[in-house]
């Protein structure tokens, strides 16, 4: 593993955890899979560019912020900014936005199997009302 990445994954770490995210948070904000941020952090995946700018914006700083100063071996990390450094409304609405993300599974869900419902009833045979049913006499 390159020390470069490595001290790249430490300061994407301490960033996220500077907003209170677990890696799942994290990844929900950034659009990568958990397993993916866990192998960033830990220096093990060379992003590509564009990755890379999609956790600079989900941390909410630039590029050149999250890459400043690893090539001398700092990994000191870039300001987290004072309204976000707690957390708690980003916090929050990534908890709502995980919730509504549960619903919205759970909704297609239901509806698949009401689909499917539905085509099972459409084909059921039609019966004719004029004979009678099995264990049942006409009135």
């Amino acid at each position: 593993m390159s020390d470069l990445l490595q001290l790249l994954g430490k300061r994407i770490h301490d960033l996220r955890a500077a907003r209170k995210w677990s890696q799942e948070e994290f990844a929900h904000v950034s659009g990568f899979h958990r397993t993916y941020v866990g192998q960033i952090e830990r220096g093990e995946k060379n992003m590509s560019f564009d990755n890379l700018a999609k956790v600079a914006d989900a941390l909410g700083v630039t590029m050149s912020a999250l890459l400043d100063g690893l090539e001398n071996g700092i990994a000191a990390n870039p300001k987290v900014p004072r309204a976000e450094a707690s957390g708690r409304g980003v916090k929050d609405s990534v908890h709502r936005a995980l919730e509504a993300q549960k619903l919205v599974r759970r909704l297609k869900l239901q509806h698949a199997e009401m689909n499917r419902t539905i085509v099972a009833l459409e084909n059921l045979p039609a019966k004719d009302s004029s004979r009678p049913t099995r264990g049942r006499m006409p009135k």
